[in-house]
């Protein structure tokens, strides 16, 4: 056998699940990300539909008093630069980039809680889609006229950015994705992690994202909330499909104790496995 075989069997054997089910994981994700943000160009519609949607979101938010958007950005702007730095690399890395590198660490070192957020981020795309198609809204950076700054045309890589500027959907502020992943990684995370601090983290991860959601005025804060309903649906669902168990820091092992089930069976029987 020659060295690269060699070196792919190995690879296999040391995966969570072997090679099959890390290229299954690999393929659902993707593909599902691409016709995702294919979808999204498709559910665009004119821009005066997504502002007339976005001025009612205002006007909903003056009547529940939650209308927050331009003070936060007016303090972030004001403030040292540090957080308005903050703000712009958070929004651009948490949906995808924090996302994922959490999705892959608990692939390879928490495999059994995998496919449980698995599907709850696939449950919030697709009602996050429907959103998007039912509902299209404008983000505060496009109106500026309400006194709005899209403090994203400062960096590098903006919303005009190549890639970036040809799959995205610029009506896509309800829900917010954004909040929706963070509330649900935020909650993997808490699950996934021994150390108090480690989950302290991602306990405020999801208020980190909103802030820079808001600071940046890419959404609105109705389009958060509405976001953090769409994933306790999807984490609901999730709990659904694994039916009722919820993964946790514990790891079951079958008689060879060499594979971790899917879920565990019970809150109490997990043996615990320490970051």
């Amino acid at each position: 056998m020659n060295p690269a075989r060699r070196a792919v069997n190995w690879i296999g054997r040391h995966l969570p699940r072997g090679w099959r089910d890390f290229w299954l994981q690999f393929a659902i994700f993707w593909s599902f990300y691409v016709a995702y943000e294919a979808s999204r160009t498709l559910a665009q519609p004119d821009r005066y539909v997504a502002v007339r949607n976005a001025l009612d979101v205002v006007r909903a938010q003056q009547v529940l008093g939650i209308d927050v958007e331009h003070n936060v950005q007016q303090w972030a702007m004001n403030a040292p630069g540090i957080v308005m730095a903050v703000a712009n690399w958070t929004y651009f890395n948490c949906q995808f980039t924090i996302t994922y590198a959490l999705l892959l660490f608990i692939y390879f070192r928490r495999n059994h809680a995998f496919y449980f957020i698995r599907n709850a981020l696939l449950a919030t795309s697709f009602a996050a889609l429907l959103g998007y198609i039912l509902l299209p809204t404008a983000p505060p950076r496009m109106l500026g006229g309400l006194g709005f700054v899209d403090t994203l045309n400062q960096t590098s890589i903006n919303h005009n950015s190549g890639v970036i500027a040809w799959f995205a959907n610029p009506y896509a502020a309800m829900p917010s994705l954004h909040t929706a992943y963070a509330v649900i990684i935020g909650c993997a995370g808490i699950l996934v992690f021994a150390h108090p601090l480690l989950k302290l983290v991602w306990a405020v991860y999801p208020s980190l994202v909103v802030f820079s959601i808001i600071a940046t005025a890419n959404h609105w804060f109705l389009d958060a909330t509405v976001g953090a309903f769409v994933a306790l649906f999807a984490l609901v669902f999730a709990f659904a499909v694994s039916r009722g168990q919820l993964p946790t820091l514990g790891r079951l092992r079958g008689s060879s104790g060499s594979r971790a089930s899917a879920y565990p069976s019970g809150l109490t029987d997990a043996v615990p496995h320490r970051a």
